[in-house]
Order: C-alpha cells, then sequence, then structure tokens
C-alpha cells in the first residue's frame, strides 16, 4: 500500500507540470496570436500609408521634402541674409522700436511721429545688406531648409527664429515706406514678406506653419497699415491682390499632418528609455523605462501607434474638405479622441492639439479673403471715387466672385464706416460682431471680435 501511494504521487506531479506546461504553452502562443494581429494590424496601415505615396518613417519624411532638382534654392539666400542680421546690442535703444522692440505702431488713423521714423530708418540702414537678401530670396518659388527631418522629434529648426526676425525687419520697411508715399517700395516690402512665409510652405512641420501662419498674418498687418497711410496704384493693387492669391496653399497644413505622422510613429518605435525625454521632457527615471518596457512588451504600443495612424489619417480627411467644414471636421475627430480609454498612455502623450491648428490655419485663410477683398474694393474707390455698396459690385471687374467666409462659407460680411470701411470673417467664434476688431490688448473675459480688414481714409 505504501510502494503504491509512493508511485502515484510522482505520477499526480508529472501530470500537474504536463497540465501546467500546456497552460503556459497556450498563453504563450494565444499572446504570440495576439502580438502578431497586432504587428499585422499595424503593419497594413502602414503599407496603406505607403502605397498612398506618403512617407512611414523619418528618413522618407526627409527625402520627401524636397525641391526640383534643378530649382533656385530660396532658402540658401535667406540663410546668408540671416547671417548679416544687426539686432542692436542697445537692449534699451531696441526697445524704442515698434515689431521688433518694445514701442507700438500708432492707431491707424494716428501718424507715426519723427522721432519713431528716425530709430526705424536707422535699424534698416544697419541691416541693409540683410534686407537685399531677404527681397532676392523671397523672389524665388522654391526653398528648402537644411534640415535633416530623419532625425524626428529631436530634428533642429534654427532657421524659425531668424525667419521672424527677417518678417519684422520687412515689416517695419513697408511701414517706413507707407510713411514716405513710397507705394512701390512699400509693395515689394509686403510681398517680399509673403515670399518669407512661402519659404515654409513645404516644411512638414507643425511648429514651421504655425510660423508660416504667424509670418502671413505680419505680412496682411503691413498691407492693412500700407493701405491706410498711402493710395497704391491699380497695377501696385492688382500685384498685391495676386500675392495674397498665391499665399493661400490649401495642402501645405495637411503637408505638416503627414510630417507629424512621421514623428509620431518614431517616438513609438524607440527604446524605452528614450521615449518620456523626447515625447513630454520627462524623466527617464528606472521605474518610468520599466513602465514603458512592459507597456511595449504588452503590444499597448503597437495598438497605441495603430489609433494613432487612423487618428491622423481621419485630421487629413478633415482637411481636405472646403475650409467652412474642415474645422468641424477635425473638432469631430479631437472628440472622438478624447473618448479613448486613457491606458492608452503614449497614445494621449505623443499626440499634439491638432484641432487648434486646423481653426488657426482657417483663420489664416480668413485673413487672405478679407484682405484680397478690402484690395478690390480700394481698386473701385480709386477708379469710381467712391466706395461700393455691397461686394457684389466688384463683380467682375475687381472679383470673379465674393470671397467666401471660411468659417461659415457665407459671402464675406462688408460695411461702410464713418471714414472707410470694414471687411471681415465672423472668425472662430460663429457670431457676428458687425466688423468688430481684435483688441490689441488682451481682455479678461476675452472680448468678441471679427476677422476684419480696415481702411479708414
Amino acid at each position: 500500500m505504501d510502494d503504491n501511494q509512493t508511485t502515484e504521487k510522482p505520477r499526480r506531479k508529472r501530470k500537474v507540470l504536463h497540465t501546467l506546461l500546456i497552460v503556459l504553452v497556450i498563453i504563450i502562443a494565444a499572446f504570440w496570436a495576439y502580438r502578431s494581429a497586432l504587428r499585422a494590424r499595424l503593419n497594413a496601415r502602414l503599407d496603406t500609408i505607403a502605397a498612398a505615396g506618403y512617407p512611414v518613417t523619418c528618413a522618407e519624411l526627409d527625402a520627401w521634402y524636397t525641391i526640383p532638382e534643378s530649382a533656385q534654392n530660396a532658402a540658401d539666400i535667406f540663410i546668408d541674409s540671416f547671417s548679416h542680421f544687426d539686432k542692436w546690442e542697445d537692449e534699451e535703444k531696441r526697445k524704442l522700436l515698434p515689431v521688433v522692440g518694445l514701442a507700438k505702431l500708432p492707431l491707424r488713423t494716428e501718424p507715426l511721429t519723427e522721432e519713431t521714423k528716425a530709430l526705424i530708418t536707422q535699424y534698416l540702414a544697419d541691416n541693409q545688406e540683410a534686407l537685399e537678401l531677404l527681397h532676392k530670396g523671397a523672389a524665388i518659388e522654391h526653398s528648402r531648409y537644411p534640415v535633416d527631418l530623419s532625425k524626428g522629434c529631436v530634428a533642429l529648426m534654427p532657421h524659425l527664429s531668424d525667419l521672424r526676425t527677417g518678417i519684422m525687419l520687412l515689416n517695419l520697411e513697408a511701414v517706413v515706406h507707407a510713411e514716405n508715399d513710397k507705394t512701390q517700395s512699400a509693395a515689394r516690402s509686403i510681398k517680399s514678406i509673403f515670399g518669407l512665409a512661402r519659404s515654409l510652405s513645404k516644411e512638414p512641420i507643425f511648429i514651421s506653419q504655425l510660423v508660416r501662419i504667424a509670418c502671413q498674418a505680419f505680412a496682411i498687418s503691413a498691407l492693412e497699415y500700407a493701405v491706410n497711410r498711402t493710395e497704391f496704384s491699380d497695377e501696385q493693387l492688382v500685384n498685391l491682390s495676386q500675392t495674397l492669391v498665391n499665399a493661400e496653399d490649401p495642402n501645405a497644413m495637411s503637408r505638416t499632418f503627414v510630417g507629424e505622422r512621421c514623428a509620431g510613429l518614431s517616438i513609438f518605435k524607440m527604446p524605452a528609455a528614450q521615449i518620456p525625454r523626447v515625447a513630454d521632457g520627462g524623466s527617464s527615471s528606472p521605474l518610468v523605462v520599466v513602465a514603458i518596457t512592459l507597456y511595449k512588451f504588452a503590444g499597448l504600443a503597437d495598438m497605441d501607434a495603430a489609433i494613432y495612424l487612423d487618428t491622423m489619417n481621419d485630421y487629413i480627411e478633415a482637411l481636405k474638405l472646403p475650409p467652412q467644414k474642415r474645422r468641424g471636421a477635425a473638432d469631430a475627430v479631437e472628440a472622438g479622441f478624447v473618448k479613448i480609454s486613457r491606458i492608452h498612455i503614449l497614445l494621449y502623450i505623443i499626440m499634439p492639439a491638432l484641432s487648434r491648428a486646423t481653426t488657426l490655419d482657417v483663420r489664416n485663410v480668413a485673413q487672405l479673403h478679407t484682405a484680397r477683398a478690402g484690395l478690390a474694393i480700394e481698386r473701385y474707390r480709386l477708379a469710381a471715387g467712391k466706395l461700393p455698396d455691397t461686394l457684389a459690385e466688384l463683380m467682375p471687374t475687381y472679383l470673379d466672385a465674393v470671397p467666401k467666409d471660411p468659417f461659415d462659407g457665407k459671402d464675406l460680411r462688408y460695411k461702410k464706416l464713418e471714414t472707410g470701411f470694414v471687411v471681415y470673417s465672423i472668425g472662430e467664434d460663429g457670431n457676428d460682431d458687425g466688423g468688430k476688431e481684435k483688441p490689441r490688448k488682451r481682455t479678461r473675459p476675452p472680448a468678441p471680435w471679427d476677422v476684419t480688414f480696415i481702411v479708414q481714409r
């Protein structure tokens, strides 16, 4: 009896071990199948992107951002101009300058003081070599800055801050030329601001497009200032209007989302120790590294990457819609995204606020449209000696059609003022505030305003 019991115990143990081994094999097989399915799901999305002709990796993105081989590169001339900037070492003196310093430009109905004009003239004279190179580069169509996009999120973009300095220089130049009634020179300065902004049009980086939009806002502000100060000829107004048409690039933001998609994917593929530093500047403590390692091992990183690709694709599709529909579609994508479980940690760390970028892009379109309508009104006034009663009167001589408000798809609004006029878009709040201009200073709570182009003379 004792011998039978002794024999039976090892058998039971072997049976239990065999059962555990089988269970373990099943678990491993199931996990392998689960991971393989996640990987196949991700690869299928990557294959679809590649089949559409878009880059997937940051190295492919770097090769995708290109200009025609034989084309002259405006970026080379701009970079040369940046080396000639004289920003004035005297900080106190520079603070007295508008645009680049702390001083404010006068209201459109007020003159520029002689002291300020003299200070700006001196600053421009000290930067004359840089300005001539900026004008030369702005006349060139193609541009590709020497940024290495294969480095992904850590790619250096030193040209962006220099480019803003160039924009400010040209802005001041336009101001002085307008004050001195040098209309041809003022028009050249304004066109060069748009040319400098255009140099970023094909750069598929989020921050680059935000800078491009800011540069165009500077250009439109300089144009509005100049139109209020001096009277351009019909030929000059036509030329400036065409510049506004050319400045509207409906594909610029789409290219940016393509670039962001590559940069985001590169983070998912990084070693666990690098992700916190690159994604949000956090510390890569051992505990965080272990957590991300387990996260990636469990396949959650691949799952997040697939969701990321789907979300980015939805944004890109939204940008293909007419301007008045883009913002609503982008907001819908964001609303769907925030419903995703917070367990997808990497997804929430990596995904930028792209819906807001879409709103800024639509506002940029509104600024371009209002400015174009404003120039058409000026051409009408130059020919007829009076303002039109409606924007419809501008067709077909000055406009093929009344520009649309990209926020609601309706015609832009127009109103005569006691002196001059305002043409406007209702803006992102969706309310018609009667052409109320954006306040020069922020208020609490924020005051309502429209996207305006105002001429008071």
